[in-house]
């Protein structure tokens, strides 16, 4: 085959032209530091890059942002919760010294006051947030957990479930006067013990249907019958009564009182519905939203009561729950035990201030027969202050179990969430090794090795330099160098 000159310097100027292409790539790797610029380099270093790539962006999005957000919510939680533990532990310790240490009316008074600041400072710190998102309300995260402004005008329509552990035994006063003149006599009043089941709220309008399974699973309806929280004769004395039949409910106080076969069937295993009625809340109440089925009958919205657990990817495939929701820790039950021991407190106290009251118009009597009915009152007023400091005790020694066990459910929720919290840091920490993992088969599959290229480029001009030597030699002589 005939080589002609031109045919050499095509051949020439593609070699050469091939060589300053190694180079241009080399230094391309020089300058970037990467292996390919585009996918057709190198299809399988492309593909791999995309993996890999995608790999560390989750990790990054899961380290960076999902981890430390969920980390926040739990640990402003678990701030909230242990405040709460110690608001209860606080009561506990009144409780506890409030059979033997509070004796006089100031003592009492003040511990009634102490009691009910205690109170609000449960629920108020069940308003703990996060930057603006509520911790215990739910999905509804832009609703607090209580009514922050009292609202007298706000009606809600509440169905309430109760269970045989719901029913509590507590003893009532009757025979009581209220009479600015006392007209009891020691005969009248007694101590009448009570099945009761306490309502989420007190000062209600109406109850509604009551419905009762029992433990077979039939369902009878109750006969309610609506009392005042105090009913009088014409002289102004209590005539409280027991429930015969069904359930007697009083709207002041938020009270179901039980008959003996209500009481033996849910005893036995059987539960309750009711459905209720309240207008107005005070600053400070629960909203029913967060807890019941309801009704805001002044919006026309209706709530269903559900589980609303907020979870968060933290890892692969991997979710944590980061909400603890307030109908399983932060029930009505702990300010509605604290309202029966105040309750309880206030008895005792009125009693001894119609004693004092008393002594006053006896020492300030100067008839005969007046003294002798002042005595009379003074006895009866006396019985009734035995009453009341008996309840009083019974009320202190039993919330010293129930708030044992509010105390119980709270430290259950407070070591879900240290073990929640747990299960995050060790995510955290593999997806910290498994990020310096990726980051390194990522540079690893995409990154070059500057010394290597370094010599390769090095390789790479002296070729093109050979190449361009050789060919200014190939065109050096023509045909008409031999004629």
């Amino acid at each position: 085959m005939r080589i002609t000159n031109g045919m050499m310097i095509n051949n020439s100027l593609y070699n050469i032209n091939n060589n300053k292409r190694i180079m241009d790539t080399l230094n391309t790797r020089v300058d970037t530091k990467k292996k390919i610029q585009r996918p057709s380099e190198d299809p399988i270093v492309a593909i791999r890059a995309l993996r890999l790539r995608t790999t560390y962006a989750e990790i990054s999005q899961y380290l960076d942002k999902n981890i430390p957000d969920a980390r926040s919510w739990m640990k402003t939680t678990n701030d909230a919760l242990s405040s709460i533990n110690s608001v209860l532990t606080e009561i506990s310790y009144y409780c506890n010294q409030g059979v033997n240490d509070y004796n006089t009316v100031a003592e009492r008074e003040t511990l009634v006051t102490t009691l009910k600041q205690l109170r609000s400072q449960i629920y108020a710190d069940g308003d703990a947030d996060i930057n603006g998102n509520s911790l215990f309300t739910g999905y509804k995260t832009d609703a607090t957990l209580t009514f922050k402004n009292a609202e007298p005008n706000t009606t809600y329509s509440i169905t309430q479930k109760f269970k045989g552990a719901d029913v509590d035994n507590m003893n009532r006063i009757a025979g009581i006067s209220t009479n600015s003149i006392y007209t009891a006599d020691q005969r009248d009043i007694t101590n009448i013990n009570f099945h009761v089941i306490k309502v989420a709220y007190d000062s209600l309008d109406s109850a509604g249907a009551v419905t009762l399974t029992n433990s077979e699973g039939t369902q009878v309806v109750v006969p309610i019958e609506t009392r005042s929280k105090d009913t009088y004769d014409a002289a102004g004395n209590s005539v409280y009564t027991e429930v015969a039949t069904g359930a007697a409910f009083i709207p002041e106080t938020g009270e179901l009182l039980l008959s003996d076969s209500v009481y033996q069937s849910m005893a036995s295993g059987g539960s309750l519905e009711m459905t209720y009625n309240k207008t107005g809340f005070q600053k400070g109440d629960l909203k029913p939203e967060h807890y019941f089925d309801c009704t805001n009958q002044t919006t026309g919205i209706n709530y269903t009561s559900a589980d609303q657990e907020i979870n968060y990817t933290i890892n692969f495939n991997q979710t944590i729950k980061v909400n603890t929701q307030a109908k399983d820790v932060l029930t009505h039950d702990f300010g509605r035990d604290l309202d029966e021991i105040i309750y309880s407190v206030t008895a005792a106290v009125d009693a001894q201030n119609k004693i004092a009251k008393l002594n006053e118009q006896l020492a300030a009597s100067a008839s005969e027969t007046e003294q002798l009915q002042i005595k009379s009152m003074i006895t009866a007023a006396e019985l009734e202050l035995s009453y009341a400091e008996e309840n009083m005790g019974t009320a202190f020694s039993k919330s010293l179990d129930m708030y044992s066990k509010h105390q119980q459910t709270l430290n259950y929720e407070l070591a879900d969430l240290g073990a929640r919290m747990i299960r995050l840091t060790l995510n955290e920490e593999r997806l910290s090794a498994q990020k310096l993992n990726v980051h390194d088969l990522k540079s690893q599959n995409e990154e070059v090795n500057l010394a290597t290229v370094a010599v390769q480029f090095k390789s790479a001009t002296d070729v093109y330099d050979a190449s361009l030597a050789a060919a200014a030699k190939v065109v050096q002589n023509t045909l008409l160098d031999f004629i």
